[in-house]
């Protein structure tokens, strides 16, 4: 064993006199932990903030979507099919980009109308959605009721605030009239068969569901017809390349006359750009609070080390008197810091822990929906950003340490000695 483990380990951060630890190295403890607990939360919920968002964004709207591109220049919506050829050229396009997923693909239609009670009314996108998973969103939001069938012409699924504004239940009737292309007003009588609630405003205020082909029907959409071909399961890093290749691929199709006419895709980072946008400064914020809280730390350790090496001023003159090296007596004031890092991260990690498994379990922490398009505080444990973080705690701790240990070298062993 070293000297500097031997005498490290033989030294406590404890007060001779009364074997308690003094108040600075128990504001040192507690400002590590601290400053990890917040950086660890801070962390959690960003990126479950982020990630509930998302999901609600691309419920909306579909990862990536393939329409005609004369929809783009004017107002008529015309159908399309989504044939073999299709299916084949976005199913090229999947192999070339993924190696660990698969897509799905489906198709959608939506109308603009009006539902009316007696009292009150409001206006609608009615949506269409046909396809594996299309409605398995619609589904998870949904707070009473259930989606209509498939085969239902009348079932009709609304926002939980637009059944507030007009007095609706499950099961209740209501009217609802949309326009055609030539002026017509074209009624149509529907019954909620379920009430749905995202928190999203935006959303909520406006769209409704309903079977595919009744709004096919509306549409005057023959068989197989759709306004859209969406498609979801990318990661949201790869949904940027898949457009590109799959916009390249239609294009060379058209050329060839694979299809009939040339077709556009979007992607949710164009339609949700302002959300996408808003959740980005959300990480200058968590950059912002990491350096704050590492300054903390930084200064809490710091005079953490000052006063364990004024408290062993004559410990300090006795090894050096004994020929003890600047440096082992650094290393050993180093080793009783760790010591401070080592119960800080220890406490931080145990708190952040469990309040993060409690958040995330109980969702103690409510939220604003109307500003924060959430109903609670959502978080998120990543177990690469807690060894990272752990990690680099640790190692700055322990490089800021090195500051105020410098000091040893300009103690005199004499006046070590006398200094009381």
């Amino acid at each position: 064993m070293s000297v500097v483990s031997f005498v490290s380990k033989r030294l406590s951060l404890k007060e001779e006199r009364d074997k308690r630890l003094s108040p600075a190295i128990i504001v040192a403890i507690s400002g590590v932990a601290l400053s990890f607990l917040v950086m660890m939360l801070s962390i959690a919920v960003v990126r479950g903030f982020k990630n509930e968002i998302t999901r609600k964004i691309i419920g909306f709207d579909s990862q990536l979507s393939v329409f005609p591109l004369n929809t783009l220049y004017g107002d008529d919506v015309s159908g399309m099919e989504y044939d073999d050829t299709l299916r084949e050229i976005i199913g090229g396009v999947a192999a070339e980009i993924l190696t660990d997923s698969e897509i799905k693909t489906g198709m959608s239609v939506s109308v603009t109308g009006m539902l009316k009670t007696e009292t009150d009314f409001a206006g609608v996108s009615l949506r269409g959605l046909e396809g594996e998973g299309m409605m398995d969103f619609v589904k998870s939001v949904m707070v009473e009721g259930d989606v209509a069938p498939a085969d239902s012409q009348r079932g009709i699924v609304v926002s939980r605030k637009t059944a507030d504004k007009l007095l609706l239940s499950v099961g209740d009737k209501i009217d609802a009239y949309f326009i055609d292309d030539n002026g017509t007003i074209r009624p149509r009588k529907f019954e909620i068969s379920g009430i749905y609630s995202t928190g999203f405003g935006d959303y909520d205020n406006l769209i409704a569901f309903a079977p595919f082909s009744v709004v096919a029907k509306l549409l005057k959409f023959g068989d197989g017809e759709c306004e859209k071909i969406d498609i979801s399961g990318l990661r949201t890093e790869v949904i940027e390349d898949f457009a590109y290749n799959l916009q390249s691929a239609l294009n060379k199709a058209y050329s060839e006359g694979r299809i009939p006419e040339a077709l556009a895709v979007n992607t949710v980072l164009n339609t949700g750009a302002a959300y996408f946008n808003w959740l980005a400064l959300l990480d200058t914020n968590v950059v912002v609070i990491l350096i704050l809280m590492g300054c903390v730390s930084g200064l809490m350790l710091i005079t953490c080390v000052i006063i364990l090496i004024l408290q062993r001023v004559r410990t300090v003159g006795v090894l050096k008197s004994l020929g003890a090296s600047d440096a082992q007596i650094r290393g050993i004031f180093m080793r009783l810091g760790a010591r401070v890092i080592g119960a800080g991260l220890i406490i931080g990690n145990a708190v952040s822990l469990l309040v993060i498994a409690a958040e995330w379990k109980w969702h103690l922490l409510p939220l604003d929906p109307d500003s924060y398009y959430l109903t609670y505080v959502p978080v998120e444990f990543s177990f690469g950003a807690w060894i990272l973080l752990n990690v680099s705690v640790a190692a700055l701790s322990y490089m800021v340490m090195l500051v105020p240990s410098g000091m040893i070298s300009r103690l005199s062993p004499v006046k070590s000695l006398r200094f009381e």
